[in-house]
């Protein structure tokens, strides 16, 4: 058969129906949101509809029907767009049991604009999703779900976000919170790229490209860093770091599990082909959560650490999932979506 013969496989990660629609102009940025049924109609639900109410409703985009107020966003990797995972159905399956909708956005790092971009213009982005969400599709309360260096912009948005949008998130899922720059690092010419990202950042150049050979997809220099250096932007789950240096990472999570009682997954694969192999990855999940459950101490300039809300943070081991739970040889993939499910399910509770 002719390749202009061959058939293409059905969309391979499922088919959505749902609303698309711009969230920011300058630049132009959508997102897709797919939402649940309506919950049944009661004799105490039943209000009234007034001139006022139907203009109302047309203003904030709900002439299309229901929307629900609680929003679960999905976050996919380097590289990904809409429909960035393969369990993206299942969640929205899943949401849509328990009254939550799916948001699927695009941002400027969405496919290779990640290489030009940096989690500080990432979080800058969610939050006019969040605000749009907020003012025209009737959101109350978010869950973040993010895959791979979503779950950076996660982690990077609970510390750095808007305090108003961040006390709205109610819980947030990680999923292969992987260090790039362990993976990097088993190249052998990683000392080299990284001296020369640095030259360039040091002389004022870093938003010019890396050569061709350094990388997969076109990044600047300061993107290279940021996901490839030492102490980098995007390095937050890396295993050769001390207790401490994850605490300061990842310590505003736990923090936030008691101010706001933020629920929190963390989902690690045993088979993430982009871990090396000498890592210990049952141990890095143990740490990795440890870390979250740390916050600093209060007063004294002790500087010291103490226990934080450990029932919020809950570590889950795919033994025999690969990085974006394709493989699903046991399950994991299922599983995942279920405890995010229950997650989701004990925050309306």
């Amino acid at each position: 058969m002719s390749p202009t013969n061959t058939v293409p496989p059905l969309s391979p990660y499922g088919t959505f129906t749902g609303d698309l629609f711009q969230y920011k102009t300058l630049p132009s940025l959508v997102t897709f949101e797919s939402s649940p049924r309506p919950p049944p109609i009661t004799s105490s639900t039943i209000t009234p509809t007034t001139s006022s109410s139907i203009n109302t409703a047309t203003n904030h985009g709900e002439e299309d029907g229901y929307l629900s107020p609680h929003k679960c966003i999905l976050i996919g990797g380097l590289s990904d767009g809409l429909i960035p995972t393969p369990y993206a159905k299942d969640l929205e399956i899943a949401c849509h049991s328990i009254g939550w909708s799916l948001v699927q956005p695009m941002m400027s790092s969405s496919g290779l604009g990640f290489g030009h971009g940096s989690l500080h213009r990432d979080t800058q982005e969610l939050s006019h999703l969040l605000r749009y969400l907020i003012h025209h599709r009737k959101a109350e309360t978010f869950a973040f779900v993010g895959h791979s260096t979503g779950c950076q912009n996660s982690v990077h948005f609970l510390k750095y976000g808007d305090e108003d949008l961040v006390e709205k998130i109610k819980a947030v899922a990680l999923q292969a919170p992987v260090s790039d720059r362990e993976d990097a690092m088993l190249r052998s010419d990683y000392d080299e790229n990284i001296a020369h990202a640095r030259s360039l950042v040091e002389v004022g150049k870093g938003e010019e490209m890396m050569p061709r050979d350094t990388f997969w997809a076109p990044i600047t220099a300061s993107r290279f860093l940021s996901l490839q250096d030492f102490g980098g932007d995007d390095d937050f789950f890396s295993s050769d770091f001390s207790d401490e240096e994850l605490r300061l990472r990842l310590g505003h999570i736990g923090e936030l599990s008691d101010q706001n009682g933020l629920r929190v997954l963390v989902a690690f694969s045993g088979q993430d082909e982009y871990v090396p192999g000498c890592i210990d990855k049952k141990r890095l999940l143990e740490r990795l959560c440890a870390a979250m459950k740390c916050r600093s101490g209060g007063g004294g300039g002790g500087g010291g650490s103490s226990s934080s809300a450990s029932g919020n943070i809950m570590p889950l081991m795919l033994e025999t999932g690969n990085h974006n739970l394709s493989n699903d040889v046991g399950n994991d993939k299922e599983s995942f979506v279920q405890h995010v499910e229950v997650m989701l399910h004990q925050v309306l509770n």
